[in-house]
């Protein structure tokens, strides 16, 4: 990534901002935190600098992706603008602040039962409603979930965000001279993406929307279970496997990479009830047609929330909500 020094007050589209601090890298940009002049109001504005018509598409369909989207528990978009300087052409997003900071750091202190089922509801609600929008993020971590000050869960950086369509229309020329329109399953092929998270056929190249299934069911299991390599000197969090004579990977990865049996493991210490447990299990399958969608996901995980709201029995709530 360019370095680059931006002034520290931009205008971003009708608003005037004051710079304030680095808050960290997004997938193809730098955030900051930001104060607007007259209100104070704070927010969030993420710098994606573009050093060719490659980048500006990018930069645009993040914006545009997150302009189509309207859902609580994903960040909302408040204004676009622009600024030249001698590097390039920076296309500046503003968004609402989210101030808990990352899923990804709020993973190394304890959490209640409760609060874990709260934030498991919350991000299989926003990837529903992003599949429901025809979108597939494809960079779903603990470091892209953001939390507000009420530890609400805000899904952000949606730089690997993209469009899809379930079925391509084909027409097709019969003998007779008469045309038959069919539709064929639309994969996805780009590979860029944060490997220890995807799914098995994400490193094929060949996918859809069901890898974002098995992404989530890395948070969830993130969640629960509270495991993590370190890049970096940073601890993240996600589900991992230990390959004998290979290291520790994602389980993603380590399916397609070393053995498509390979299944993820709860520990004795882990969190939530054998029902949670066997929902994260049935996202993390390989095969993406065993895999349940992200609305049913988050149904069953409210159905579960509702009976431990009843005051059901343990054992009673341990089976509610596993349907599958």
């Amino acid at each position: 990534m360019a370095q680059t020094n931006l002034p520290t007050r931009l205008q971003v589209g009708e608003k005037t901002v004051n710079i304030q601090q680095r808050l960290g890298n997004g997938a193809f940009g730098v955030v900051y935190g930001v104060e607007e002049e007259g209100t104070s109001q704070v927010y969030a504005m993420k710098d994606i600098l573009c050093l060719n018509v490659s980048a500006i598409h990018n930069a645009n369909r993040e914006a545009s992706t997150l302009n189509k989207i309207s859902h609580e528990n994903v960040i909302a978009i408040v204004s676009i603008g622009h600024f030249y300087d001698g590097v390039g052409l920076h296309k500046l997003l503003l968004t609402e602040y989210c101030s808990g900071g990352s899923l990804n750091d709020r993973l190394a202190r304890p959490s209640s039962d409760q609060q874990n089922l709260k934030w498991m509801i919350q991000i299989a609600d926003a990837v529903a409603h992003l599949h429901s929008c025809n979108v597939v993020h494809r960079d779903l971590k603990a470091d892209n979930v953001l939390l507000t000050a009420s530890e609400d869960v805000k899904l952000g950086d949606f730089g690997l965000a993209c469009e899809y369509i379930p079925l391509k229309r084909a027409d097709v020329q019969l003998y007779h001279g008469s045309w038959l329109t069919t539709y064929t399953k639309y994969y996805m092929q780009s590979r860029i993406g944060p490997i220890h998270w995807v799914a098995p056929e994400f490193l094929r190249g060949h996918y859809t929307e069901k890898a974002d299934d098995f992404s989530l069911g890395t948070l969830l299991f993130a969640i629960l279970e509270r495991d993590y390599i370190v890049i970096n000197g940073k601890a993240i969090y996600g589900a991992f496997v230990s390959v004998p004579g290979r290291g520790k990977y994602g389980v993603g990865f380590a399916m397609e990479n070393f053995d498509r049996n390979i299944r993820i493991q709860f520990s004795s210490h882990a969190q939530g009830s054998n029902a949670l447990q066997r929902n994260v299990h049935e996202l993390l399958k390989y095969n993406p047609y065993d895999r349940p969608t992200a609305q049913e996901i988050c149904n069953h995980l409210r159905a579960i929330q509702e009976n431990i709201g009843l005051g059901q029995s343990s054992t009673d709530s341990n089976e509610a909500g596993s349907c599958f």
